[in-house]
């Protein structure tokens, strides 16, 4: 699946980004609030070789998850990545996050990939709500979870053991009819 927006295409990981993906994977402000550490190469090629073994074509059963790259028109250069996972196909509820590089953050490039995953998701397959869990201390995630159209639904007090300590967690959601 590939989906395009004025700057981006949005496509599946490929071997061929671990040089890309490395830059901000690696990058301790980035990866301060998701979940995995600061990786070494090698960890981010494991990474994408769990995420191409894994990669779902579709979202149809419980814990069927696609991960896409955010890559430059312009340059051809994976900048940030999305992730979708079908949570609950009883409850048609699916989470969302995001990454993007330590020199492509705060211009707008998140916003303009997870809107176009968001409205792709919820007019393809059968979702009616997507959530995200973010760490009350990303308040640069928090706002774009706002302006995203989603709403602050819950503050989930020491809620989750994260990196050797437990945090606070905001849960934001947003309805199919509401995008």
């Amino acid at each position: 699946m590939e989906l395009e927006t004025k700057r981006l295409i949005l496509r599946p990981l490929q071997f061929s980004d671990e040089d890309d993906l490395l830059e901000f994977h690696s990058h301790p402000e980035v990866v301060r609030y998701i979940p995995w550490p600061e990786r070494t190469r090698f960890q981010v090629r494991e990474a994408l070789e769990k995420a191409v073994a894994n990669q779902a074509e579709v979202l149809v059963e419980d814990n069927d998850t696609m991960l896409l790259g955010w890559q430059l028109k312009e340059s051809g250069k994976v900048i940030g990545q999305s992730n979708i996972s079908l949570h609950s196909k009883i409850d048609q509820r699916a989470e969302i996050g995001y990454v993007t590089h330590q020199d492509f953050q705060r211009q707008g490039y998140a916003y303009e990939a997870t809107t176009s995953l968001m409205k792709h998701a919820f007019s393809i397959y059968a979702i009616h709500r997507i959530i995200a869990n973010i760490d009350t201390r990303a308040v640069h995630s928090g706002a774009l979870a706002r302006k995203l159209g989603m709403r602050l639904e819950g503050t989930f007090l020491k809620s989750k053991f994260f990196k050797g300590e437990w945090v606070d967690m905001w849960l934001y959601a947003i309805l199919d009819e509401e995008i």
